[in-house]
């Protein structure tokens, strides 16, 4: 039975394109001229991104959105290589706590 059959949200990774539930991916939360934010725990508002909890998603998806091709895809602009920044902070702390 897959979760979306229990009614529980389901997602999927940007990068991999892995689906799971909603909890268990990282969301990455903003809108288009507004900046983006990395959001674990799923509150705040605007448009969602979600991406897998694991090393080579955030960091693909991290080094992904510092091309303009890579920004563009979400009218990120130059906010990019910002929230790329915000990304690689939240793993750090992630993977060391």
């Amino acid at each position: 039975m897959r979760l979306k059959d229990l009614g529980r949200p389901e997602r999927t990774c940007v990068q991999c394109g892995n689906r799971d539930g909603k909890r268990s991916l990282l969301r990455v939360a903003g809108k288009a001229g507004a900046g983006w934010e990395p959001d674990p725990e799923g509150r705040r508002p605007g448009r969602g991104i979600y991406l897998c909890r694991k090393a080579g998603c955030v960091e693909g998806f991290a080094k992904r959105i510092r091309t303009p091709k890579g920004a563009a895809r979400w009218r990120m602009g130059t906010e990019g290589t910002a929230l790329a920044d915000k990304i690689s902070a939240w793993w750090t702390l992630e993977t060391n706590a």
